[in-house]
């Protein structure tokens, strides 16, 4: 007795969890890229404020960060003349232009308010200082 043989198809891999996969990466490094355009300065320590809020959205935002020695913008120290001539070709740039100032807590006041000085003159009025929220106290 001979028996007959199944016809049997080639293997084939199923393309769908693999096209999931690839658009699931994509959406991660695009997410990924974006949230990286934030420059954080990790030598400015932020005071805590008891009201503090994270911000919606930091990325049409422009990066101040404040040292007691120094003025950092995109991890490069700058005079104060430089930080104003960056901030004025910034603004030519995106009229629109805000600014998230991260000073650190030892810095006084009087820095501060050169800054925020600085910001007026480029024409930036719309600024948010970094801090952290105080844990609450109920």
């Amino acid at each position: 007795m001979k028996r007959k043989k199944k016809f049997r198809d080639d293997a084939e891999i199923d393309m769908a969890p693999l096209i999931d996969m690839v658009f699931l990466l994509l959406i991660f490094f695009m997410c990924t890229a974006t949230l990286s355009q934030v420059e954080f300065t990790p030598d400015v320590k932020l005071p805590v404020a008891p009201r503090a809020q994270v911000p919606e959205d930091l990325r049409n935002r422009g990066t101040i960060s404040l040292l007691s020695d120094r003025i950092m913008i995109a991890g490069n120290v700058v005079s104060e003349k430089e930080m104003i001539k960056i901030m004025k070709l910034q603004r030519e740039e995106n009229p629109e232009l805000k600014l998230y100032l991260r000073a650190d807590k030892n810095v006084t006041f009087k820095e501060i308010k050169k800054v925020m000085r600085a910001c007026a003159d480029a024409g930036i009025y719309d600024i948010i200082f970094g801090s952290f929220q105080s844990p609450s106290t109920n």
